[in-house]
């Protein structure tokens, strides 16, 4: 994934705003030049700044050792690009703590793993109980690249911890006993201990930035329909997903009151949700809609639609784009049917930025296309796009802007 691209041209897009500094986007947790922010926590390994990566170094006999951030983040969403020697296994610390609170006490927390082991990116608990990826779902994989560097991807919020690495989702986490006991924690890079007579081994890591998730708030609480209106057929499942299964003989998109519609208006905000689409699937992500029985003249589509096998250019009704515009996913990031998709809307005046599965694919401004009259407040929702879209929903958050 273009992280770079990803920050900067986000960072570009809302440069005449207050809000770029105000972690509504990525920030960069390293500085590219020295070690400022970061404080050294157990072991004897080494950390040292070499172009634009921090290279961890072993130290023969030492324990682990972690590189750890002075700030302390609770919910976010973490990227970063790693390559490691074969024989090193590594991590990085999520939501990290001392012993005691002693700046000198053991490391410990949630840490993703690194490894070539094939068991890298799931979640293990350092000096706090062991894997907490379940056995059973931890099955060996061939996503991290052994002697190149890969892109991983974390998103953690209360409970719910995932992680992807190059673009594919790997840990996809509810546990609520560490989420008790590690609420907040620092993150920590870490370089495993080795005995003597081995090493020296080396780690490096680029691109570290993080979204701080702390200031949103979920529209949807995984029980019931409480804050929407709809007089479709959607349904809570087990796992807390919200199914749209149309009934018998409910076809056709234009069934307005068959969306899922909030009850509150939203103006300027930062939106993410995840969807499973089943083969073919179509639906979308409305907002700013001011008219529930108009969305279509009245509002704005971001399209959800089975694109992943599409090999040609794409268009504003394909997957990520904005309907009516010419604004049109940059990449086909789709995932294939009944894998979770995540978008991320940003939306602040005029300006729009759709990401989606990691990487900013839209970006422009709607004064700028046919959507230069539609209303700059209004409600957000789900398609329901008729049979037999059978659509899953979840992790539906926002962040509201106030300048």
């Amino acid at each position: 994934m273009k992280i770079r691209f990803v920050i900067s041209s986000f960072l570009l897009l809302f440069a005449s705003t207050s809000i770029a500094q105000d972690h509504v986007g990525f920030i960069d947790l390293f500085n590219g030049k020295n070690l400022d922010g970061w404080t050294q926590r157990n072991g004897t390994a080494t950390y040292r700044v070499e172009g634009d990566s921090i290279v961890g170094k072993t130290s023969e006999g030492s324990p682990n050792s972690f590189l750890c951030t002075d700030k302390l983040y609770g919910n976010f969403e973490l990227k970063f690009d790693v390559k490691v020697d074969s024989q090193l296994n590594s991590g990085v610390q999520i939501r990290s703590q001392t012993a005691d609170g002693k700046p000198d006490g053991r490391v410990n927390g949630p840490q993703v793993e690194i490894s070539t082991d094939k068991m890298a990116g799931y979640v293990y608990g350092e000096a706090a109980g062991g894997w907490m990826t379940p056995d059973s779902d931890r099955k060996p994989h061939d996503n991290f690249k052994d002697g190149e560097w890969n892109s991983y991807h974390v998103v953690a919020f209360d409970n719910h911890i995932e992680t992807w690495i190059n673009g594919k989702q790997i840990s996809d986490l509810k546990h609520d006993e560490r989420f008790k006991s590690h609420p907040k924690g620092f993150i920590g890079l870490q370089v495993h201990g080795i005995g003597r007579g081995q090493g020296p081994y080396e780690v490096r890591w680029r691109n570290v930035k993080l979204r701080d998730l702390s200031k949103f708030k979920s529209l949807y609480n995984g029980k019931d329909l409480t804050g929407w209106k709809t007089k479709g057929n959607w349904i809570v499942q087990k796992d807390g997903a919200l199914l749209i299964q149309p009934r018998d003989g409910e076809k056709g998109w234009s069934r307005w009151d068959s969306y899922l519609w909030s009850e509150k208006k939203y103006k300027d905000f930062v939106l993410e949700v995840e969807y499973a689409y089943p083969p073919g699937g179509n639906s979308g992500v409305y907002f700013r809609v001011g008219d529930r029985n108009d969305p279509v003249s009245k509002g704005i589509e971001a399209q959800i639609l089975d694109s992943s096998k599409k090999k040609n250019a794409l268009t504003s009704h394909d997957h990520g784009g904005i309907v009516g515009t010419k604004l049109a996913a940059s990449r086909n990031m789709s995932q294939p049917p009944n894998v979770w998709n995540r978008m991320v809307v940003t939306c602040i005046g005029t300006q729009i930025q759709v990401e989606l599965n990691g990487e900013a694919i839209v970006q422009g401004h709607l004064d700028q296309t046919p959507m230069k009259d539609r209303p700059l407040e209004g409600y957000i929702g789900f398609q329901d796009h008729g049979q037999p879209n059978n659509i899953k929903f979840r992790n539906i958050r926002i962040r509201e802007i106030v300048q």
